[in-house]
């Protein structure tokens, strides 16, 4: 297969110098040689620099006061290129902010913070280099910790044409139906003129497309907010398929794992591709479209427009406890639930409730991951719409709910709350009775009012009447 070349379009990393000593050394060139503080540039490479500074988010040990900062930025004449370079001290555990908190951070060291967009690591390299030849302090070079320095942002995208942006958007629906539902998954759906602004899906399973990624990945089809302003032959018309580490602090991979990284999303990229090609690309100011070049992996079969046989037929089995169970997290708003939650509210024994647990599992239904506390969850959003209204329809006709508490019936509200305060999501569902035509006698004002109240809270319609006696006459009126 042949596709073109992806360009990395935002990419964020941080360096990590062992040695503190180079921040001292840009504090100097610093304090030396800038004279206006608003307009100071330097050259380091082909690019010229705006160098600032300002105070950071650490107090100084030795000064008591916040640690200056420095910025290094630059951009291209179109704005869509730039960098952002800063260069900022850890001074070790025990560090206070400026907010009065304390930093557990580890290590001393100097770290550059870097964004971009439009820039690869090799750049980077160079440009970092190019800036300690600068400052005389080429001694720092080799005093980057690769492993240290991590890789948290890093997107890869092609441009192609619009006609094909149908097929594109209706694999990534195919996957986001068949994603878990742990629950933590999130879709953005922007739609202007029948074209997408935006579709983004957050972390979604890929595996249910047959492809196996090394990390996390998003994946969004997304144009420029005025492209409807624009003709047909204009770049910023057509949308861009892109793909981007879904970062997870402490997971993040480092700079000496770009590679991988690199060619992992193009994988995916391509994997995507393959699905709706042949695809007519389209070359814009960074993405050149004739950039084509044979990719010699294989890649994976998917038919995303024919959904599975699983749908069709479900076998919610004989055990109405199994069914139960399956019901309990088909009536979450999110299809997916607390283990410790759904053995307070089914009031099935949790040997038991483990037992129905696993033979949906066996079956492909739910699936369960242990976090703060164990969920169970819909292991397929397609098979979770399917069952829910069904699974109504039978708590409905078969008198099943779920925790009585002093003779109620309760739901979930779908609010979330905490944990502690979880009792406040449930409301009661009143049942219907139908009207008595005999009223309920009492021999008081203060027992019929009592009585109408407790009434009225338990959904029950009833006359009440007061006995006739001297205590309850009322200007000759009996009621």
């Amino acid at each position: 297969m042949k596709f073109a070349e992806p360009v990395t379009h935002e990419f964020g990393c941080s360096f990590h110098i062992t040695e503190l000593d180079f921040y001292y050394t840009m504090v100097s060139y610093y304090t030396n040689n800038v004279t206006d503080s608003y307009n100071h540039y330097i050259k380091l490479g082909d690019r010229e620099f705006k160098l600032f500074s300002k105070p950071g988010g650490f107090i100084n040990p030795k000064t008591k006061k916040p640690a200056f900062e420095y910025y290094i930025q630059w951009r291209d004449k179109d704005g869509a290129s730039k960098c952002n370079y800063t260069i900022k001290p850890f001074f070790g555990p025990g560090t206070k902010t400026k907010s009065g908190k304390i930093s557990n951070l580890p290590f001393v060291c100097t770290q550059i913070h870097i964004q971009s967009s439009y820039i690869d690591l090799d750049e980077h390299f160079d440009i970092v280099f190019a800036l300690m030849d600068f400052l005389g302090a080429s001694r720092f070079q080799h005093s980057i910790d690769r492993s240290r320095s991590v890789i948290y942002q890093m997107a890869r995208h092609v441009r192609y044409h619009e006609r094909h942006e149908h097929d594109v958007v209706q694999v990534l629906q195919a996957i986001e139906k068949e994603t878990s539902m742990l629950g933590n998954s999130k879709l953005v759906k922007n739609l202007v003129s029948g074209k997408y602004d935006m579709y983004k899906l957050d972390d979604p399973d890929f595996s249910t497309a047959n492809i196996i990624t090394q990390y996390h990945y998003s994946v969004k089809s997304y144009r420029i907010l005025n492209f409807m302003d624009r003709k047909q032959h204009d770049p910023l018309r057509h949308p861009k398929l892109e793909v981007f580490l879904k970062s997870d602090p402490g997971k993040n991979p480092s700079i000496s794992e770009f590679l991988s990284l690199k060619k992992d999303l193009d994988k995916l990229l391509f994997s995507l591709l393959n699905f709706v090609s042949p695809i007519e690309y389209v070359s814009d100011n960074y993405f050149d479209s004739e950039r084509v070049f044979e990719y010699r992996y294989d890649l994976p079969k998917w038919d995303y427009k024919k959904q599975p046989s699983q749908a069709e037929s479900i076998d919610f089995g004989d055990n109405m406890q199994a069914i139960k169970a399956l019901a309990y997290i088909a009536l979450q708003s999110e299809g997916c639930a607390d283990f410790r939650d759904m053995l307070e509210q089914t009031e099935i024994p949790e040997r038991s409730l483990w037992r129905y647990i696993n033979y949906w599992k066996n079956e492909g239904i739910l699936d369960t991951k242990r976090e703060e506390c164990t969920k169970v969850f819909f292991k397929i959003k397609r098979i979770w719409e399917k069952v829910q209204k069904p699974l109504i329809d039978v708590c409905s006709a078969l008198n099943i709910g779920f925790k009585k508490l002093f003779g109620q019936v309760f739901v979930d509200s779908g609010v979330i709350r905490p944990f502690k305060e979880r009792n406040k999501n449930l409301k009661p569902i009143k049942p219907k009775y139908h009207s008595n035509p005999d009223p309920i006698v009492v021999d008081s004002y203060q027992q019929s009012k009592k009585l109408s109240k407790e009434l009225k809270e338990l959904g029950i319609t009833r006359r009440i009447a007061v006995r006739s006696n001297h205590n309850t006459m009322r200007y000759s009126r009996v009621i």
